[in-house]
Order: structure tokens, then sequence, then C-alpha cells
């Protein structure tokens, strides 16, 4: 299978539809407390805030809707693990975009919420969704 055919059969599915909505819901969700969080804390701090406050909204949607799993501790730290890159990217560019170029800080939250999907659409299926052989 060619690179062209691998991404297609990736990307263009039902189930990447879904994960893309269900990070679209833990986006929202991450925006609302890391804006809320960010009234009272440094926007970096509450970002890191809504990233984790989200994990959970975004776990629980793509365990019930993207992958068709029960919930489980293991799969969650699993889950989590699988978001460590994904967030360190994000991170960063949260850090620079609010707090050396002093854009705003809903439009960063967003933009870095689009940024790694498509690399952390990958990691979470074969990390924490993957089924393992007991």
């Amino acid at each position: 299978m060619n690179i062209a055919e691998r991404m297609k059969t990736t990307f263009l599915t039902k189930k990447f539809l879904t994960f893309v909505f269900c990070g679209g819901m833990g986006t929202l969700a991450n925006m609302l407390i890391s804006t809320l969080c960010s009234l009272k804390i440094n926007a970096t701090v509450a970002y890191v805030c809504g990233y984790f406050g989200s994990s959970f909204v975004t776990y629980t949607l793509n365990s019930r809707l993207t992958f068709h799993e029960r919930l489980s501790l293991q799969r969650y730290v699993r889950f989590v693990v699988a978001y460590i890159p994904n967030f360190l990217i994000l991170f960063s560019f949260v850090a620079v975009f609010i707090n050396i170029l002093h854009w705003n800080n809903i439009i960063v939250y967003g933009l870095a919420a689009m940024f790694g999907l498509p690399l952390t659409y990958v990691i979470v299926r074969v990390v924490a969704f993957t089924k393992r052989n007991k």
C-alpha cells in the first residue's frame, strides 16, 4: 500500500471524523476551562489546567463514540500518555504565541487544538485503543 492509500485509509474514515468531533468537544472544554482559569492565573498555567481537564472529556467521548470501548483506568492512563507528545508541542506553541508574541488567548487555544490533530489520532489509536493480548 502506497503512502496516499495509507493516508486515505487512516484519515478519510468515519472513525477519524468521529475522533475529530470528540477532539472538538475536548477543545471546547479546554478553551472554556483555560479561559475561566486565565481570569485568575497565568494564561500558560491556565492552559495546562484546561488541557488536563479536557482530557477526561476527550477520553470518555472517544471511548464511547470512536473506539466503542468501555471506560477503564488503564486505558485512560494510556490515553493520557499518548497525548504527551501532543501536549508538549501544543504547550510550547501556547507559551510562545501568548507569552512572547502576545497573541489573544482564545485564538491561540483554538489554533493549538487544530495543530496536532492528525499526529494525535495515530498515536491515540495505537497506544490507547489497540487491543492488547493478555
